[in-house]
């Protein structure tokens, strides 16, 4: 006689973790179905690639520094994925980013998520920076287009401010010329007076 049990159906299979079965579950289990969940998603994979891009520029600030004079073009930038430009944005953005973060003048949570956007900011006089900080620039959210269009209107108002105080310079020379002539005119009439 045997003792098997009889079921109604055939018993689950047991999976092993890290069986390929069960990663594709996960997978499912995991899959985003609304768009708050896609925008959640991304926004956390984002994050982490803003990390990334900062570890990146410190390990390659870490590596020119400390490789022998031309070993760090030769022997590193010339063999990353990405090109020599990039590499100097990257370095730059993540030297930046840290001081700032050092002298508690711009969080590392504030800042944009893209390096080529911290790279611009970077870029930034104090007084460009401090304007760009009034007007609630510095913040996670910031693209780089929109920080390209903000410095070419503000570049645009330095350049018609400096045509106005060109052209006030101007009219205060014209002024002071009409005035000289004037002063010559009364004195002129005070001689004329005095004889």
């Amino acid at each position: 006689m045997s003792r098997r049990l009889k079921l109604d159906h055939a018993p689950e299979p047991v999976l092993i973790e890290g069986d390929a079965r069960v990663l594709a579950l996960e997978a499912v289990r995991n899959e985003p179905q609304a768009a708050e969940d896609y925008v959640a998603t991304i926004s956390h994979l984002w994050r982490q690639a803003q990390g990334a891009f900062l570890e990146i520029g410190k390990l390659l600030i870490r590596a020119k520094d400390m490789l022998a004079h031309g070993e760090y073009t030769e022997a590193v930038e010339a063999r990353l994925p990405f090109s020599g430009r990039t590499a100097y944005q990257l370095r730059e953005a993540a030297r930046w980013a840290m001081e700032m973060d050092r002298l508690q003048a711009i969080s590392l949570t504030q800042l944009p998520g893209a390096y080529s956007t911290i790279y611009l900011l970077s870029t930034l006089d104090r007084a460009s920076l401090e304007r760009a900080k009034h007007d609630g620039l510095i913040r996670p959210d910031l693209r780089r287009a929109e920080l390209v269009a903000w410095r070419q209107k503000r570049m645009g108002k330095l350049v018609r401010t400096r045509a106005n105080l060109e052209a006030r310079r101007e009219k205060l020379q014209r002024d002071r010329d009409r005035l000289e002539v004037k002063l010559r005119e009364i004195e002129e009439a005070l001689a004329e007076i005095v004889d």
